[in-house]
């Protein structure tokens, strides 16, 4: 709308309604948390995620702990940026570990994740960090069931495990009660599990005491399920990945132990954000094997892959790998392999003349967002639609900026489309606008796609044909009766 107040002459403005195109971020960056105790501090403060694009920037780290090694691998493998937490090294391996977890409050440790985009401008897809992020707990608490929440209750009771079983090693674990609010006031609406305990062959005994000094309450009553239980780690990094606007993914080394081992740890995870990969690798060091987590490997071809032909939408399976010489343990293909891959275990197979990343699923029992690229390409799209109808905020609720809505969105799919990202897509006005909530200032849009897929099993059939025998002895007979038999090739 123009302004339609006094002005003797001609005046030109240039409208603000202007359509928006697609951008895309980038999409091959990865986060490296670790030690480096003697980084240079200006360079790598503690807990500061810093950008590292090249070998000779990530020097600065020195050459004791963990981030160096990783950064490096990561670029040799062919990936691109790594975003850089340095956490603070201690000679415990508990206060390590606790640094290395950090505090979600603070934003240390892994949650300096959350602190990346604002600091560096650039969003990590992939995370990686230090740690024996392949470790459960066997025979451990993984859940209390609520039987009846007891009534009248002044105070949280107190919550005890008893029994377990005879495991000489058992550790019972330590609960909290979760008190009712509102209508539930009064009761116990759950049972936290502050330590999950561990070699209990049996369900312990859940007993509550206490609970405060009024006549009429009554105590619950509670039933525990135990089995194998994941480790903080996993619990820290299922929360960061599925934080809004995240939209990141865990690569995680498993517990390098048996396939066995491997599978079980995997079934302690469900998440369509966390890829487990196990063995670890062996690398060459001045003549000798060290022993190498494979999850960095798998980081620096996944931003390899990214930068690649290939795009965001290639899988980080059935690549060459650069940086090791062999592997802890044989992954047979496809015997092991399979056993794994079906399992959502990812490994590293050696075929066809040398060491390849082998599967790429994630840890979900949801199956249309099991495969890592599949996964990646959705949150590549949904953050570009976001950012895309961003400059649309605030803008006036008119019919064409409506329909140029429509069509900026649209172009964004054909874009993906023709990047053969997608096989498809639209965007279209949804059924749930409505004139109150018009009025409000909301507007709905629907957004289908379908991300291309893998084709992760090829299956050939092969028959025989007694019948070209016939051809056989025809081609015989020809060179028989047309001259002197000639059988040369």
């Amino acid at each position: 709308m123009a302004d339609l107040s006094y002005f003797h002459g001609v005046k030109l403005d240039e409208s603000p309604d202007t359509p928006s195109v697609v951008r895309v971020q980038n999409q091959g960056a990865t986060f490296i948390n670790g030690h480096a105790n003697l980084a240079d501090a200006a360079a790598f403060p503690l807990n500061e995620p810093k950008l590292v694009t090249n070998l000779s920037q990530a020097a600065a780290l020195g050459a004791d702990g963990t981030l160096l090694r990783d950064v490096t691998t990561v670029f040799q493998e062919g990936g691109t940026y790594c975003v850089v937490n340095r956490v603070a090294y201690h000679a415990t391996a508990a206060t390590l570990q606790a640094n290395l977890i950090g505090d979600p409050v603070a934003r240390t440790g892994l949650y300096a994740f959350h602190r990346a985009k604002a600091l560096t401008g650039i969003k990590p897809r992939v995370i990686i960090t230090e740690g024996d992020t392949g470790a459960w707990i066997e025979g451990g608490l993984t859940g209390v069931v609520m039987a009846t929440a007891g009534s009248n209750l002044t105070e949280a009771p107190t919550v005890t495990a008893s029994g377990g079983g005879t495991d000489a090693a058992k550790a019972l674990p330590t609960l909290e009660a979760i008190m009712g609010t509102g209508s539930a006031a009064g009761t116990v609406v759950g049972v936290r599990i502050l330590t999950p305990g561990k070699a209990m062959s049996a369900a312990p005994t859940i007993a509550f005491t206490g609970g405060g000094s009024d006549a009429g309450k009554v105590l619950p009553t509670a039933t525990a399920n135990i089995g194998d239980v994941g480790n903080p780690f996993l619990s820290a990094l299922r929360a960061i990945v599925h934080a809004d606007g995240a939209r990141a993914r865990a690569y995680v080394q498993g517990p390098n132990g048996t396939n066995a081992d491997a599978v079980r740890f995997r079934n302690t995870i469900n998440s369509d954000r966390i890829l487990v990969i196990d063995p670890k690798g062996l690398k060459n060091v001045s003549g000798t094997l060290v022993t190498v987590p494979t999850a960095p490997v798998f980081a620096g071809i996944r931003s390899r892959v990214v930068a690649s032909s290939e795009g965001v939408s290639g899988s980080v399976s059935n690549k060459i790998i650069r940086t090791l010489d062999g592997v802890t343990r044989t992954v047979n293909y496809p015997l092991d392999s399979n056993y794994l891959n079906e399992r959502q275990v990812n490994t590293i197979i050696n075929e066809r003349g040398g060491l390849r990343t082998w599967g790429s699923r994630l840890a979900s029992d949801n199956l249309l967002w099991q495969f890592d690229s599949v996964r990646a390409t959705a949150d590549m799209i949904n953050e570009s639609l976001e950012d895309l109808y961003f400059l649309y905020v605030d803008r006036k609720f008119t019919k064409a900026n409506l329909k140029m809505m429509i069509e900026d969105g649209n172009a964004a799919i054909r874009t993906f489309a023709l990047n053969n990202d997608i096989l498809g897509g639209r965007v279209w006005l949804s059924d749930q606008n409505t004139p109150d909530l018009n009025a409000q200032g909301n507007v709905f849009l629907n957004v289908e796609f379908e991300p291309v897929g893998l084709m992760e099993q090829i299956r050939i059939t092969t028959f025989r044909n007694i019948l070209y025998y016939q051809l056989l002895l025809d081609d015989v007979r020809g060179a028989i009766d047309n001259g002197p038999l000639s059988l040369a090739a």
